[in-house]
């Protein structure tokens, strides 16, 4: 009785095809790798910051008061990458401001009994952080463009101050909590195998909160939109 042993030849078209197959996916991989795994980035931001102010105020009425203010907030970035199919990365990552972003001065102007009469109302927000989820389309091996949405957090100070003739007539502050949804752009290149520089603008729009300032009904709406450019480095 006779053993037979067939092999196919290496040469046979099945183990090409899958031999093909199996180069083409880890090329793929391959493609994402500098995009998976833990980030860290410094940023620079130049934050257009609008805050819209009403004031119910007793004597004088309603005013809607619109305010504007150019900031730059430097700040750091950190991530983690998972990669998604051949050509997709979901990034997770936060993000923390080191400067408090100023929106403006909104001022009401009156004269009360033959007196000139100023209030301002300035808000800052302190202590800005966001969590987010970062879709990203890998373009090749060391370029990606992606999406951002996050969750944004932040201490805002209001502060009221009104002086009658020059003098100052009376002040109030207020501290309270904010939260807002950012949607923003953005793109990513390496410069080498672990040094990267990325851009994107994000538009934040916060939540509007409601609050009694020194006996003035006082309510704030702040939105911002964020250029950054990052430079960091992949582990």
């Amino acid at each position: 009785m006779k053993l037979i042993i067939q092999s196919k030849s290496i040469n046979s078209p099945s183990y090409l095809t899958a031999l093909t197959s199996l180069c083409l996916t880890s090329t793929a991989f391959s493609q994402t790798n500098n995009f998976t795994g833990l980030s860290l980035a410094l940023s620079a931001s130049h934050v257009d910051a609008k805050n819209t102010t009403v004031a119910v105020d007793p004597l004088l009425g309603t005013f809607t008061l619109p305010s504007y203010k150019n900031n730059f907030i430097p700040g750091v970035d950190i991530s983690y990458g998972f990669a998604i199919g051949n050509n997709f990365v979901v990034g997770l990552g936060a993000t923390y401001d080191f400067r408090k972003t100023e929106t403006g001065v909104p001022t009401i102007n009156a004269v009360i009994n033959g007196e000139d009469l100023t209030t301002t109302l300035p808000s800052t927000l302190k202590d800005h952080y966001s969590l987010y989820i970062q879709p990203t389309y890998v373009i090749n091996k060391d370029s990606a463009m992606f999406a951002k949405l996050g969750r944004h957090f932040a201490q805002v100070k209001t502060t009221g101050s009104t002086t009658i003739g020059g003098e100052l007539a009376g002040q109030a502050e207020t501290t309270s909590n904010i939260e807002g949804w950012g949607y923003g752009l953005g793109f990513k290149n390496f410069l080498s195998n672990n040094l990267f520089i990325q851009g994107d603008v994000v538009a934040v729009d916060y939540k509007k909160i409601n609050f009694d300032l020194g006996g003035v009904p006082t309510s704030i709406k702040p939105e911002t939109l964020n250029a950054t450019i990052s430079v960091g480095y992949k582990f």
